[in-house]
């Protein structure tokens, strides 16, 4: 139960060319191997194996909203390491909207905008200036955010039928019942 369920491929390379279609070489991958580096006919190559990416800011021109990192607090319980706040303030840009909003992003309050769901990952200091404080968000894209919800609601309806059903069953069996002389 308390073990992660992660998938792995082996993967076979077999050279162009060959007669025969035997593999080169056998490799396994997961995500929990670091980068492999193979060697396939001379030439290294890097293999992993982990989940689909989406860079952003890579060309700001075409990206449908900007994020501005403008203040990180870190705050920790007194006399330890563990974390009691982790909070970023943020600018969202979207020019083909004409937004421009700041908001709070913290643990177990997330930024849900444009189809993405931004978490509070990590806290930092800047590499080159440490008195600047740094932050990592984790983005997910989750299609199916409406799912729990959608199901809460048939549950609660589901709930106040039976309630109601049973309500309703016990007043007219009691109305029924001739008072007491």
């Amino acid at each position: 139960m308390d073990s992660k369920n992660l998938p792995y491929a082996v993967i076979e390379i077999a050279q162009r060319g060959a007669a025969e279609k035997t593999p080169a070489e056998t490799w396994l991958v997961s995500p929990w191997l670091a980068d492999q580096k193979i060697t396939v006919g001379g030439q290294e190559y890097r293999l992993a194996f982990r989940s689909t990416r989406f860079y952003f800011g890579r060309d700001l021109a075409n990206e449908p909203f900007q994020m501005t990192l403008l203040k990180t607090t870190h705050e920790v319980y007194p006399g330890t390491n563990i974390p009691k706040n982790f909070q970023s303030r943020v600018r969202v840009e979207n020019k083909t909207t004409g937004e421009n909003r700041e908001v709070d992003i913290f643990m177990n309050s997330p930024l849900r905008y444009e189809g993405l769901t931004f978490y509070q990952y990590q806290m930092g200091r800047d590499e080159i200036d440490q008195a600047r404080g740094t932050s990592t968000l984790q983005v997910v894209r989750n299609p199916s955010w409406l799912a729990p919800y959608i199901g809460c609601i048939i549950v609660g309806i589901g709930m106040t039928w039976q309630f109601m059903y049973h309500l309703l069953g016990f007043t007219r069996r009691r109305s029924a019942q001739p008072l007491p002389a």
